[in-house]
């Protein structure tokens, strides 16, 4: 099972590239919305998945924060192992 803590990272930037296209949907939505009279319903709906957009945003920020922060440990890593491999010798 893969969380979005865990993905790897074409998966994560599939759904960064998800988001993106939903974001875009919402927004022709959105200005056809604003363009006429809408119903509270239609406004309530829309700003649901404009919410539901912003969670799902902010969940692939951290999953990129705690990426980039592997990446970082990772590094920091490998930069000690090749520092203490050269002391040995």
């Amino acid at each position: 099972m893969t969380t979005a803590m865990t993905a790897e990272p074409n998966e994560g930037f599939a759904r960064a590239e998800a988001l993106l296209l939903e974001h875009r949907r919402l927004m022709v939505q959105a200005r056809v919305l604003l363009a006429r009279t809408a119903s509270r319903t239609e406004r309530l709906a829309m700003a649901d998945e404009l919410i539901s957009l912003i969670d799902g945003l902010d969940m692939e920020k951290r999953a990129l924060g705690v990426r980039i922060h592997r990446g970082r440990a990772a590094n920091v890593a490998v930069s000690a192992y090749g520092r203490a491999m050269a002391t040995r010798r």
